[in-house]
């Protein structure tokens, strides 16, 4: 057809779903139990990779209960995937709280159709007081998988300058965007009409990724109410929902689904195809890879404070300790 983008004979299609769901805080079977059912629609859907939203066994809190979440590296959740994968015969990924030593990490990890782990991607770059409660992790955001070389954002990150250099860098065929990005509560610095337009940025924030780099894009969030205090801000509480709006883009821009504010499960066939990619100069706005409300600066500040009260928890460090130690124990026994 007239002005269509002619596909190249090394193309590959492959169809993806975001899985859409509300987590409970710190009820990590129960997530799992409720995950499954999700997977297993999507399989019967045709779905060849299934990817759920950021801390989907987690849940999403801040204050230190969200440490008794924490899972070692063969916990509950890799432990899920592994077999979820290879019960269905398909690529499964999310992520997890995930214990090392005497700290914390927000570790993305998929698992290929035989159960086996394909790799980890661990979030760099937490958002403003999330980084009270896990440590950010250099790494090249990028998997290596049977089908792909898959590049990771992990929420906050993708609005980071960084993410789409290193998805240059690693020419990446695929694009997952895990979140657990709530709707921010109006403040009296943030108000309803700021928040509105930075949820206008987020919705374009895929189709531009994927118009830009020339390869699909999966942006994932959760559904349901969120409630949390916020540190340092005893008279101050998050009390707003997930807005959902899973969404796939193909290679060529082009949204194929996008979800509504309800759990759902968005599925869609993209094209892996190497004549579209591209590294085109992307917009320069300093630290954000798109332009954001002023206001959205806050994170930045917050951020670093959070860093400080991480440092000093002997809480988390005996927390992660303990947790960390079982790693390896089941397959002794």
């Amino acid at each position: 057809m007239a002005g269509e983008i002619e596909m190249a004979k090394d193309a590959k299609k492959l169809t993806v779903a975001a899985v859409q769901m509300e987590s409970k805080n710190g009820a990590v079977e129960e997530n799992l139990r409720r995950a499954t059912g999700f997977a297993e629609e999507a399989a019967q859907r045709g779905a060849e990779l299934i990817v759920f939203p950021e801390f989907m066994p987690t849940g999403y809190v801040f204050t230190p209960e969200i440490w008794d979440a924490g899972e070692p590296a063969d916990g509950p959740t890799a432990r899920w995937l592994a077999e979820t994968s290879k019960r269905l015969g398909v690529s499964i990924g999310t992520s997890f709280l995930e214990a090392v030593g005497e700290d914390f990490l927000n570790t993305f990890l998929i698992t290929g159709l035989d159960g086996s782990a394909w790799g980890k991607v661990r979030k760099e770059k937490p958002a403003a007081v999330e980084a009270c409660y896990f440590k950010g992790e250099k790494n090249d955001h990028v998997i290596e998988t049977d089908f792909a070389k898959i590049g990771v954002g992990i929420c906050y990150e993708n609005q980071l300058s960084f993410l789409p250099r290193l998805m240059c860098a690693g020419s990446v065929d695929l694009i997952l965007m895990p979140h657990s990005a709530p709707s921010p509560t109006p403040t009296p610095l943030m108000r309803q009409s700021r928040l509105d337009e930075y949820a206008k940025v987020l919705e374009k924030m895929p189709p531009m990724y994927a118009s830009r780099l020339g390869v699909p894009v999966v942006y994932i969030n959760k559904s349901g109410p969120f409630r949390s205090p916020v540190p340092g801000m005893p008279f101050y509480r998050q009390d707003s929902r997930f807005p959902g709006t899973s969404t796939i883009v193909d290679s060529d821009g082009k949204v194929l689904e996008r979800l509504g504010l309800e759990e759902g499960i968005a599925v869609a066939t993209v094209s892996l195809d190497p004549a579209r990619k591209t590294c085109t100069a992307w917009p320069g706005h300093g630290r954000w890879s798109l332009q954001v409300p002023w206001e959205i600066s806050v994170f930045v500040a917050a951020e670093a404070c959070g860093r400080g009260y991480y440092a000093m928890k002997n809480e988390r460090r005996r927390k992660a300790l303990e947790i960390s130690s079982r790693e390896g124990a089941r397959r002794e026994e």
